[in-house]
């Protein structure tokens, strides 16, 4: 695309959507774009350039502007899309325009239902730290890359979190492909956990001749066709039959250590500052791909040891006054267990989650398994569903986790203000708590006040 061009991003504040923008920010483009509210998200961007309008309007679309981009979030009606169609604006999916960018580079690609955005920031992480200067679009953003979804680099890699929510990953082309795992999720999407599969597999299908396979062994849902898949594969997770196996897990206070093993020698005493098993397995991944490109084992440990989360993905908020506060992005009941389980790892005092159910539909397919990931913990607090893209369906509130959960769990209640959660969590605290603010909605911006009001008592 020529410099001079001007594209305009409808849902600019997206977190895919901003990375994209950042991009083109970066590389010398005019960048435009619309979002609902302004957020820190859309602050950078006007910070890099942009010109953002608040809300969507036909108006805001301009003869001078040559592409527009859109995801599937934008339905039809949209006067921002009908507005380009109706000038004879070029149009393009955010994952087509995405695959314009990457696909003729050497290509890491991370897909999976879970752990993507972080195993994606660790892959990108270690290629920085091998000198490799790549190209990187996660879906989140990381401090070690200035706090943004991306990073410029001008090397012949790219690493990419490879998105299965509407089928957007297809658009990619990966030299390497990561699949972290595959569950039963974004059903308003996929008919069943058989569509999701299959999409998987032609994911896998769609890399370039010669690819490299790194998998979780450990998934059964990824082995029913990753032998179907004729690429070099790498697989990885705790079973013996694993090319790349975890051994020596040792978790405690909120880090762990571990080594992993394969037929040749053991690469010991890798440590991470993250809890949990999953984060293990992610970790294990990254390593997979620094086998793939010939990255010593010392670079590869050094770069995971230093390793600081992505925001919102078990992320350490607050530490002190004899308590921990994290926030966390699970929103998925696996996701919810993994990273409760990698608290309850840490042995500390009572564990007290404040948990937002993400999405109606979601809610409604997964309520039962909910209730019992919520169960781990000491104390839960729900709040009402966060919509996000979706209508309310008649029926579908957070009483059927509530109801579900309450023969079983006593310690389990419903608040509907957030005034409400805060003064029963500071009524509640006590020295050695663990508290985690858990969902894909606005419950962050609750973390963030409960942070405030401790450091202010």
């Amino acid at each position: 695309m020529d410099k001079n061009k001007h594209i305009y991003f409808i849902g600019i504040g997206g977190i895919g959507m901003s990375g994209l923008a950042e991009y083109y920010l970066r590389t010398g483009y005019r960048v435009s774009g619309s979002d609902m509210t302004a957020t820190q998200i859309t602050e950078r961007l006007v910070s890099l350039g942009a010109n953002i309008f608040n809300g969507h309007s036909a108006s805001n679309i301009t003869t001078d502007i040559d592409t527009v981009v859109y995801t599937s979030a934008v339905k039809n009606g949209n006067p921002e899309l009908e507005k380009a169609n109706e000038l004879g604006i070029r149009t393009i999916r955010r994952a087509e325009m995405l695959g314009e960018i990457v696909n003729d580079k050497y290509l890491i690609a991370v897909s999976g239902t879970h752990g993507k955005t972080t195993t994606t920031a660790m892959i990108g992480k270690l290629l920085v730290d091998a000198g490799l200067d790549p190209l990187i679009f996660v879906g989140g953003n990381v401090q070690l890359f200035d706090g943004g979804a991306t990073r410029f680099g001008s090397g012949k890699y790219a690493v990419v979190e490879a998105d299965e929510y509407d089928r957007s990953f297809l658009a990619l082309r990966p030299d390497v492909t990561i699949v972290t795992n595959i569950d039963a999720d974004h059903l308003d999407i996929y008919k069943d956990l058989d569509d999701i599969k299959s999409t998987f597999r032609e994911f896998c299908d769609r890399s370039k001749y010669g690819a490299y396979m790194i998998y979780c062994g450990d998934d059964e849902n990824i082995k029913s066709f990753m032998n179907s898949i004729n690429r070099e594969k790498i697989s990885y997770g705790y079973d013996d039959k694993n090319y790349l196996k975890i051994v020596d897990y040792r978790p405690s206070s909120g880090v762990l250590d571990f080594s992993i093993l394969n037929s040749h020698r053991s690469y010991d005493n890798v440590h991470l500052n993250m809890p949990g098993r999953h984060n293990a397995l992610n970790s294990t991944a990254c390593f997979a791909v620094s086998k793939v490109l010939n990255i010593p084992f010392e670079t590869y440990r050094e770069s995971i040891s230093g390793f600081s989360t992505v925001d919102r993905r078990m992320q350490l908020k607050f530490e002190g006054k004899g308590i921990r506060v994290y926030d966390d992005y699970s929103h998925h009941p696996v996701e919810v267990t993994a990273s409760l389980k990698g608290l309850k790892e840490a042995g500390a005092g009572r564990l007290i989650t404040v948990f937002q159910p993400h999405l109606f539909t979601r809610t409604r397919d997964f309520y039962r398994e909910f209730a019992d990931a919520l169960a781990l913990s000491d104390e839960v607090v729900l709040m009402d569903i966060y919509p996000a893209r979706e209508k309310p369906i008649e029926g579908i509130t957070s009483e059927l986790i509530l109801n579900e959960a309450a023969d079983r769990f006593k310690n389990i209640r419903l608040i509907h203000e957030r005034s409400d959660v805060l003064a029963w969590l500071r009524h509640d605290l006590r020295s050695g708590d663990v508290v985690v603010f858990q969902g894909a909605g606005d419950v962050t911006n609750l973390c963030t006040e409960f942070v405030n009001q401790i450091n202010s008592i």
